[in-house]
């Protein structure tokens, strides 16, 4: 048998969240394909980094493309007319319009059709369309939560017989994220990034459908309230950064407002562990690995209400209407002011984050494609 897997993703150098998620994912099925089984990692450049390191049954295949650009759509459709996998697996959520009967496709989420102004016109149909025609066409389909089927099913609305082909596996984390005791380290990193405690911070794209304007609102609503806090934004500027841009310098605090932009992976848990809450208050999330690493490190979440963070943080965390200013803030001063509550929500969180791991999702998504019958 043959599997064949989309490496691109993971093979980024500066890795988001679905990056992280195909990276992960690959480095714990090394651990537990079979010897028998052959798998194929496709990708644009050559692998670097911990993707090098392969076993035996497993090889690299370059597939140079140029022009860079619809690499999966044409370059990759090309190496499946003339050298096809049994099972090709595609950890985002596009995949080559030549596949394999067998292709297995992660769709992260539908949040293309909750915020259609957060992707230019071509992203927002493209992702739309391939999330349809994945239902229709596609072996399975794997999501990251219970959240993301409904929401996935939604779609197709047309389709009164609804095949039965997606599965949810929920996301690990990064076992780096963890309480560190370096006192030392930590006072280097936020030297680094220019931070001073106490802090509240969120990690994720400066943008709308992160909600980073309310986040900068209810920050200022702290502080007028007198507590001494800076707010720090970790992420690269996404849409609607113009409007957080403006609330920030309309602030009377916008000098404790520090935005370091994109954070080396090593250097993020020592920020997560010296914050006094962590605020994802996001619009829309298919998972939520933040919430996660924060859990991990021993801070308390604050995190928004009606998509998937709810299925993530279980009672570990204090969810709040994303559309409130005043709810997000009273809840941070509540994570805050009450020692007992704070105390409370880290333990859960340390209990909470032991459900999770890249191994569990590593063993789900290997049974998803290679077992004929689920």
């Amino acid at each position: 048998m043959k599997i064949g897997i989309d490496a691109s993703r993971a093979n980024e150098k500066k890795k988001t969240g679905v990056s992280w998620y195909a990276f992960h994912l690959i480095q714990e099925l090394k651990k537990i394909i079979p010897d028998n089984v052959q798998v194929v990692l496709y990708s644009r450049e050559s692998l670097q980094g911990e993707l090098v390191n392969l076993p035996d049954n497993w090889t690299q295949k370059v597939l140079k493309w140029p022009p860079k650009k619809f690499w999966t759509q044409i370059r990759l459709s090309w190496e499946m007319m003339f050298h096809r996998p049994d099972v090709l697996f595609v950890p985002a959520h596009v995949f080559s319009i030549i596949h394999p009967k067998k292709t297995v496709m992660t769709v992260h989420d539908v949040a293309a059709v909750k915020f259609p102004e957060s992707y230019n016109w071509f992203e927002r149909w493209y992702s739309v369309w391939s999330a349809r025609v994945a239902l229709k066409k596609l072996w399975r389909i794997i999501v990251p939560t219970n959240f993301v089927a409904t929401e996935l099913k939604k779609q197709e609305t047309r389709n009164k017989k609804q095949k039965d082909n997606i599965f949810a596996v929920h996301h690990g984390y990064d076992k780096r994220y963890k309480k560190i005791e370096d006192e030392a380290k930590i006072v280097d990193v936020l030297e680094k990034y220019g931070i001073k405690k106490p802090f509240i911070m969120t990690i994720g794209r400066i943008e709308e459908k992160k909600n980073t304007k309310r986040i900068v609102e209810a920050f200022d609503e702290l502080r007028i309230k007198n507590y001494e806090l800076r707010l720090v934004l970790v992420g690269k500027p996404g849409h609607g950064y113009e409007k957080v841009q403006a609330t920030i310098g309309q602030s009377e605090f916008k000098d404790d407002i520090i935005t370091p932009g994109w954070v080396d992976e090593e250097d993020l848990s020592y920020l997560i562990n010296s914050a006094e809450v962590f605020v994802f208050p996001s619009l829309y999330e298919g998972f939520g690995i933040p919430v996660l690493e924060a859990m991990a490190c021993g801070t308390p979440v604050v995190a928004s209400k009606g998509s998937s963070l709810e299925e993530v943080g279980g009672e570990a965390v204090l969810y709040v209407d994303p559309k409130s200013v005043e709810n997000i803030a009273e809840t941070i001063k509540q994570l805050i002011d009450n020692k007992e509550l704070r105390e409370e929500k880290i333990k859960l969180g340390f209990e909470r984050v032991k459900e999770f791991s890249w191994k569990k999702c590593a063993e789900k998504t290997l049974k998803i494609l290679i077992e004929e019958n689920q």
